[in-house]
């Protein structure tokens, strides 16, 4: 764990309002984070499907638990090579449910866990947090021992994807 996050194991408690909890994994190297109350579930080598000539950013789908999932190439989102071309080693995390009636999954190759943050490590996105525009990402979790890591916005993220399929 980060020197921002707070371990369960910590001996004084903490006020569940001060605390944030992420799901925090990788893209090309780079840690990003999603508020864990946005994410449903996690999927380890989903049974995903190509879609050719899908818009920008859309991977395919994945078929979960009876589910289609629109399966996000968030490598294409954040603007770098995606290291696979089947992500048969790849891991969905597929968004709550109550984000979208069609269910959206975002393919990472990575999953880090869950950490917990203490509000006042978390703040606005700063210009050099990513590789790309800040209107992806919600806030920063400040790190005193690395980069900071930015934290997903689903709901701009699926408010352009959706713009991008009805087109």
């Amino acid at each position: 764990m980060s020197e921002g996050s707070i371990g369960m194991e910590d001996s004084e408690p903490i006020p569940p309002e001060s605390v944030i909890e992420f799901l925090e994994f990788e893209l090309d190297g780079h840690r990003y984070a999603l508020e864990v109350g946005r994410v449903g579930q996690v999927v380890w080598r989903p049974p995903t499907t190509r879609v050719p000539n899908a818009p920008d950013g859309i991977y395919g789908s994945a078929s979960i638990e009876g589910d289609v999932v629109v399966a996000v190439d968030t490598y294409a989102v954040v603007g770098s090579t995606r290291p696979f071309s089947d992500p048969k080693d790849a891991y969905l995390i597929v968004l709550d449910r109550g984000e979208t009636p069609q269910p959206v999954g975002l393919l990472v190759e990575a999953v880090d866990g869950i950490d917990r943050h203490h509000v006042e490590t978390v703040s606005p996105p700063s210009e050099d947090v990513a590789p790309l525009d800040d209107h992806w990402f919600r806030a920063s979790i400040v790190s005193e021992t690395g980069p900071d890591i930015p934290v997903f916005d689903s709901h701009q993220l699926l408010a352009a994807l959706q713009s991008a399929t009805t087109r």
